[in-house]
């Protein structure tokens, strides 16, 4: 019994049905041609009316200060939630979409969808990230990458672009920076006031006290207690008052924020370069070769597979009849 599998042509029979059916497609040359120059000139169309995006990166890198806490871990995703939220907010990326003229039109249909179209052309990848590992006394600060990626229609802006964005991280990273130090300043200096008040009054408190001792005899006891409570107060107040004064003349010395690390620090890494730009002609003239001759073929199949006209004994076979000659045209006689 023969098995269907026995039926099936083996990779000869394959090769010369591509034949027949190549040989086929050559009858009808004309119309092979055409179809495959619609088809080509279809992809390039296509390909001339598609908007090219070119794509800069900037590389920052986020380091931690000699005194900020051991214990605080930054994951990855913290730092692209801080970048991509914190530092490229609504207002911010609405005034670089004005600068660099994006989507005018829908600016003024729907700014909204602009600006999520507009945020959808950054994206913002965190590596060599140390600050997932603690850090142990006397080991260096951790730091780590961050990438800034822009596309863009005009390479020269794509790189202007991120590069701006790089720039609004340092900024803000620098106005944090400079927040949390005339804070911390701020703080020293109201613990020195408050602690000299407390000085004041406890002064006061511990020379009434020992007067009223010596002018209510009746009493002294009780002013004897008040005084000497007020003076071990005032020899805390004072170990206060010399720990605050020195905690905010360190802070006064400091010539800018820079100089006390407090959380953490952006700087440039690489500030890119330009994506090299695409000429135009030269891509349109390769996507028309390579569609036509890589779809030549297929549409040669095709044709050859549903034309419906008989050529050969060949054709004849593949209908399942025997051939019984061939019968010559009026011009062949």
């Amino acid at each position: 019994m023969t098995r269907w599998e026995d039926r099936e042509p083996d990779l000869s029979g394959v090769s010369e049905e591509i034949g027949r059916l190549l040989s086929r497609a050559r009858r009808t040359l004309a119309a092979t041609l055409g179809i495959t120059l619609l088809i080509a000139g279809a992809f390039t169309a296509r390909e001339l009316r598609k908007q090219r995006f070119y794509s800069s990166t900037i590389v920052l890198t986020a380091t931690e200060g000699e005194h900020a806490e051991d214990a605080v871990a930054h994951t990855a995703a913290r730092f692209e939630d801080h970048v991509y939220h914190a530092v490229f907010t609504d207002s911010v990326l609405t005034e670089l979409m004005k600068k660099y003229d994006f989507r005018p039109d829908l600016q003024e249909k729907n700014p909204r969808f602009a600006l999520e179209l507009f945020r959808d052309l950054i994206d913002v990848d965190v590596y060599k990230n140390e600050f997932t590992a603690p850090r142990y006394p006397e080991s260096p600060p951790r730091s780590a990458r961050i990438a800034v990626n822009v596309r863009y229609t005009d390479p020269d802006q794509a790189l202007a672009l991120v590069r701006d964005l790089g720039e609004l991280v340092i900024k803000r990273d620098a106005d944090i920076r400079k927040e949390r130090f005339t804070a911390k300043l701020q703080v020293a200096t109201d613990v020195v006031n408050t602690t000299k008040a407390e000085l004041d009054r406890l002064s006061n408190e511990a020379e009434f006290a020992r007067a009223a001792e010596e002018t209510i005899p009746e009493r002294r006891g009780e002013f004897k207690v008040q005084a000497d409570g007020a003076e071990r107060g005032l020899v805390a107040a004072i170990a206060r008052l010399k720990e605050a004064e020195a905690e905010r003349n360190k802070l006064d010395f400091s010539k800018s924020a820079d100089k006390e690390s407090l959380e953490l620090r952006y700087d440039k890494a690489d500030w890119g370069v330009p994506e090299r730009r695409e000429n135009r002609t030269l891509l349109l003239i390769r996507t028309a070769l390579f569609s036509f001759f890589g779809l030549l073929p297929i549409v040669a199949l095709t044709v050859g597979a549903f034309n419906p006209r008989v050529y050969d004994e060949r054709d004849v076979s593949r209908l399942g009849l025997k051939s019984l000659g061939r019968v010559r045209s009026s011009r062949q006689a």
